[in-house]
């Protein structure tokens, strides 16, 4: 009985944090705290649960074995996944450093276990140091990195909605007045949530101004855009004066409050960047919820690289409080080597 009990008990545990969980999440999904409970809650679970299983299936834990064995092997799958990407990003988006994101990645990828190996084989004080940095500030590294893409996926996926006064859609870069297919993709997804809403329909705010390339307003095409898709006139807001994310949200959210005095903003953007548009909306104290359209897959993963540089540039504080415990890791680690060097 006792046995039973001290099994189940750390389940329990996990069931009233998945639950604090959900709580906060439906509260507000645009904390970045949420996601700080998300990634250790997830990898709780995930080993309660494969416990529970190979103690109910004895040979199952040679499955897991295997899968362990096979983790080089999908860590150069994703490096080489990274590499290939960043040559796809310089074909189809032109030769500038930020389509190089991915590759760069990819190459710290493969370079810096080897560069850590060949630390350690110097066989000297120092070399031990700089290995144990370099593997603690990269452990580091893929962990922020595996939490905001967990809870990118999950504010994607599972959006907490109210009652919205207007369905906020960022502009993008047009070419000639035209939108371009990452455009088109908030676009749609503006449409989609618009025609799903229940009345009284909610306003439509194309918002975006204009780029030194570009003809018109983006928000001046995006609204001719929605015009040819059947949306009436008088259901459109035009905001044609950002030039930024931050800009885009205020005006458009004094622009809406004229007509609609309360109710939620619906702001739409490309998938990779609907987090960072929802953070940045909560920072700036406004009722907003913030949802992605289609994204080309091949544009992904570089556009998400460089949203998790921008969050982590944002929120430098709770990163440097999330580093504490590595840190700590780090100065006991040095600690150690200092004193085995001098016994040396």
């Amino acid at each position: 009985m006792n046995s039973l009990y001290s099994g189940w008990l750390p389940g329990l545990v996990l069931v009233g944090f998945w639950l604090f969980f959900v709580h906060s999440y439906r509260k507000d999904p645009r904390r970045l705290g949420n996601a700080v409970l998300l990634f250790p809650l997830v990898l709780l679970s995930i080993a309660f649960l494969a416990d529970l299983v190979t103690d109910l299936v004895p040979g199952l834990g040679l499955v897991f074995v295997l899968v362990f064995a096979l983790a080089p092997l999908i860590y150069l799958i994703f490096a080489g996944a990274l590499i290939y990407n960043g040559v796809v990003m310089w074909r189809r988006e032109g030769s500038r450093v930020s389509n190089l994101l991915s590759f760069a990645s990819g190459v710290a990828v493969l370079v810096l276990p080897v560069v850590a190996i060949l630390l350690v084989a110097l066989n000297t004080w120092w070399s031990y140091t700089v290995a144990f940095v370099l593997f603690m500030s990269s452990a580091f590294t893929a962990s922020l990195f595996a939490m905001l893409l967990l809870y990118a996926w999950v504010h994607g996926k599972f959006p907490s909605m109210g009652q919205p006064a207007a369905v906020v859609v960022l502009g993008a870069r047009t070419i000639d007045g035209k939108v371009t297919p990452l455009l088109r993709g908030r676009l749609d997804r503006g449409l989609q949530l618009y025609r799903a809403a229940t009345e009284p329909k909610p306003l439509i705010v194309p918002t975006g101004g204009q780029g030194t390339d570009e003809l018109e307003p983006e928000g001046v095409s995006m609204s001719r855009y929605l015009s040819e898709q059947g949306i009436a006139e008088e259901q459109l807001l035009i905001e044609d004066r950002a030039k930024d994310t931050i800009e885009n949200l205020k005006f458009s959210d004094t622009l809406v409050r004229t007509h609609r005095p309360d109710g939620q903003l619906w702001v739409v953007t490309s998938d990779y960047h609907a987090l960072r548009a929802g953070l940045a909306a909560r920072s700036l104290g406004l009722d907003a919820r913030a949802f992605g359209g289609k994204t080309a897959a091949y544009y992904r993963p570089s556009a998400f690289l460089r949203e998790f540089v921008a969050i982590m540039r944002d929120h430098r504080v709770l990163v440097a409080l999330l580093a504490l415990p590595f840190a700590a890791v780090i100065v006991a680690g040095l600690m150690v080597l200092t004193n085995a060097a001098l016994w040396v």
